[in-house]
């Protein structure tokens, strides 16, 4: 039994060091152009998330959002959170119509998970922030 509980603690510890080493630094990203549109080597089409975290797990970057054919674009909205562990709860505020989101990363894989909680704000015009809704980006290299 000893040996178990031993064991137990151990991996515990283990699990629990990765988790507190989890860092969302980076630029993270996602192709939203369709099979086609690459094909055609549409521009633009893209969303990312340039992101820093700092010693006290404050999570700071900026969001950059573009529809395909660069009809419409959001190049600055800003970026603010906490993690803890592999998630961090981010506040996105839309450069385009400081429209507010509220979402979730989680870090699974090597992948950024993206899952927006709720609208803050709906901004003015109102549905016209092109913030990023759920998905799941890549690490850019």
């Amino acid at each position: 039994m000893r040996k178990l509980s031993s064991c137990s603690f151990f991996l515990g510890l283990f699990f629990s060091s990765l988790a507190v080493g989890a860092d969302f630094t980076g630029t993270w990203s996602i192709d939203l152009r369709s099979t086609q549109e690459k094909k055609n080597n549409a521009e633009c089409g893209t969303a990312s998330f340039a992101l820093t975290q700092q010693a006290d797990s404050t999570v700071v970057g900026v969001h950059q959002f573009s529809t395909v054919g660069c009809g419409r674009i959001n190049e600055g909205s800003s970026i603010e959170g906490k993690a803890k562990g592999l998630v961090a709860i981010l506040v996105i505020t839309s450069g385009r119509n400081n429209a507010v989101v509220k979402g979730k990363a989680t870090l699974k894989d090597g992948k950024l998970y993206w899952h927006v909680l709720k609208e803050l704000s709906p901004g003015d015009p109102p549905n016209d922030g092109l913030i990023l809704g759920d998905s799941v980006l890549e690490i850019e290299k």
